[in-house]
């Protein structure tokens, strides 16, 4: 890995439609962008963030999520979400995230933690279920 930037980020957006609404998630009941999209679209952006950093054959996993869904998204809504990279011991590389609408209206928030792997030697283990 190389040496990470603090404070390196990116952006990820989406539009909230059928596909990605809490009622699709099956973790509610409206049609409303759905937590598990929000997080994975923190994710994503998370991602993006580090990806400059890594060295061929290493990707990261995450490991811990304390993320805060704030406000409700409907049909139609922009959605990007940003991560800034904010803290980075040895292999753990902790984000600061954010979302907001279209508005500009702050819909969740939180910390998002990843781990530099090497995918080979990763898969490896969890094929052999070391993991």
């Amino acid at each position: 890995m190389k040496e990470i930037k603090i404070g390196a980020s990116f952006e990820a957006t989406t539009i909230v439609n059928s596909t990605n609404t809490a009622i699709t998630a099956g973790s509610g009941s409206l049609s409303v962008f759905g937590t598990p999209f929000l997080i994975a679209l923190m994710e994503k952006a998370t991602c993006d963030a580090v990806s400059d950093f890594l060295e061929d054959g290493e990707t990261t996993v995450g490991t811990a999520i304390n993320i805060s869904h704030s406000k409700a998204s409907g049909i139609g809504t922009v959605v990007t979400a940003k991560a800034v990279i904010s803290a980075c011991s040895g292999r753990k590389i902790t984000f600061d995230v954010s979302a907001t609408d279209g508005n500009g209206d702050i819909i969740g928030s939180g910390t998002i933690e990843r781990f530099a792997v090497l995918a080979d030697k990763f898969m490896k283990k969890v094929e052999s279920h070391e993991i």
